[in-house]
């Protein structure tokens, strides 16, 4: 018994965290948004620890089971959740409200994350994306008192709740199906029977939801409209960390629970992927609102992803997860410089509020420059190696068709980079910026650092990333 707990630490010092949060708020007189950053960065730096230590451990191997690929995604998930919540806190004391209830459910999606990356049992898995896709539309009420979110919150939750139902119905279908709920169950009977209709529509109800979550089109339209109806902290939280969780568990399923399926899905999500980056690429074009306008890069980034992984090679698989490490490492530094872009108290949104913005923060103006360079996948960048891999591998495939979507994809999505550049840079200042915490730079620098050490030195990532994807690799 005494193992087992300590085998499930990493979980513990997370659920740790909610009465400690509560306590503070019921309690101390004393609270800001620093004591709960400070409780969660606490408890997730020794939920890191844990993970590192109990990397091949698990408690509950029936349901759980870790290894270097579960470990790797876990740590980006909680390296992701502290640098958002080192910057929500400076949102926070900015507006002098209470944090406490977005450290406590930020906590539980990671929570709900990591399980569902462990997870080896479709029970484990769908409870675990309800529970985080019913914290995520919880948080979406903070922003109540900046915008109106109403109808939005309500259509993200039918789709939400919908889309869990189906998940579920799909599980007990492969489960009335091979009698069993554990994914290596599930595997090794249709490693022997064939596929009919009805497993073909259970796969189908699996990875819709996992689509809706990662926001590729045409399951994006929630993510991209919460994003501009959300408070900073909260856009965020919700279009990385979720993200990181169903990249992860999508990958595992159909490298290794559905691979005898490949035939069947290949071709759905090659439509998917393309989909995907044009829907992107053309939408950004028109878009006014920055987190909408980064909303829809990213949808076009994923389908990048998507279609360079294809069809699961192992070339296609460390090449695609190199280009998500970049994407995520370049996203977090746009929305660290949206923390940087406030006037009179405000964070700005529009693109028309930027307008001219390199004449007072010439610096956060030149390293959001480098960041949409970077997103457009050009040399020296890391992005620019991911998308070469990902090419390169489109080429030994022989999908020819898929490249020649994707420059298509690359020359729209560079026509949305230029207009953004061009505003902030040729055209006339229209606001007065507020100056900038000195945390936000500090965050810059670090993430510059990272960006540089790719750029120097590439083969640092790929080699240790080959490493650690070894347990999904053929």
């Amino acid at each position: 018994m005494l193992a087992r707990i300590v085998t499930f630490s990493p979980e513990i010092f997370l659920i740790l965290a909610w009465p400690l949060i509560g306590l503070i708020n019921r309690y101390r007189t004393a609270k800001t948004a620093k004591t709960f950053y400070s409780v969660s960065k606490i408890m997730l730096l020794l939920s890191m620890l844990a993970t590192v230590v109990f990397y091949n451990r698990s408690a509950f191997p029936d349901f759980l089971q870790n290894n270097t690929y579960t470990a790797l995604y876990k740590m980006f998930v909680e390296l992701m959740g502290l640098g958002t919540f080192f910057l929500s806190c400076k949102w926070f004391l900015n507006k002098n409200r209470s944090s406490a209830l977005y450290y406590a459910l930020g906590l539980g999606i990671i929570l709900c994350l990591n399980l569902m990356i462990s997870a080896v049992h479709f029970g484990v898995l769908v409870g675990a994306y309800f529970v985080a896709s019913l914290l995520q539309y919880f948080l979406l009420k903070l922003s109540a008192e900046d915008y109106e979110y109403e109808e939005a919150g309500r259509r993200y939750f039918a789709f939400m709740f919908l889309l869990s139902v189906l998940m579920l119905a799909s599980a007990w279908w492969f489960h009335a199906q091979t009698g069993s709920w554990n994914y290596a169950g599930v595997a090794k009977y249709y490693a022997k029977h064939a596929w009919h209709m009805a497993d073909i529509m259970a796969l189908g109800g699996i990875l819709l939801p996992l689509l809706f979550m990662l926001g590729m089109a045409p399951m994006h339209f929630c993510k991209i409209e919460l994003s501009g109806v959300s408070i900073l902290p909260v856009s965020m939280l919700n279009n990385l960390l979720p993200l990181i969780g169903a990249y992860a568990v999508f990958l595992l399923l159909l490298t290794d629970v559905f691979a005898p399926m490949q035939k069947i899905y290949l071709p759905f999500l090659q439509i998917v992927a393309i989909l995907s980056m044009l829907w992107g690429a053309i939408s950004a074009v028109r878009e006014e609102n920055l987190r909408r306008f980064f909303g829809y890069c990213s949808v076009y980034s994923l389908g990048f992803i998507i279609l360079g992984i294809l069809p699961f090679s192992n070339n296609g698989i460390t090449s695609s997860f190199v280009y998500l490490v970049a994407y995520l490492l370049t996203m977090w530094g746009v929305y660290t410089v949206f923390f940087a872009f406030k006037s009179n108290g405000e964070y700005l949104s529009k693109m028309s509020d930027v307008s001219g913005v390199f004449s007072q923060k010439p610096y956060v103006s030149v390293l959001l420059a480098v960041f949409v360079v970077s997103l457009a996948g050009s040399p020296p960048m890391l992005v620019f190696l991911g998308k070469l891999q990902a090419v390169d591998n489109m080429m030994l495939e022989h999908a020819y068709a898929d490249v020649i979507w994707a420059m298509l994809a690359l020359l729209l999505i560079l026509n949305a980079f230029f207009k953004l550049i061009s505003t902030m840079f040729f055209e006339p200042r229209i606001k007065n910026f507020d100056h900038a915490d000195r945390g936000i730079y500090v965050c810059l620098f670090v993430n510059m650092l990272f960006f540089l050490i790719g750029v120097l030195n590439p083969a640092l990532f790929i080699e240790r990333f080959e490493l650690l994807l070894k347990p999904i690799m053929r």
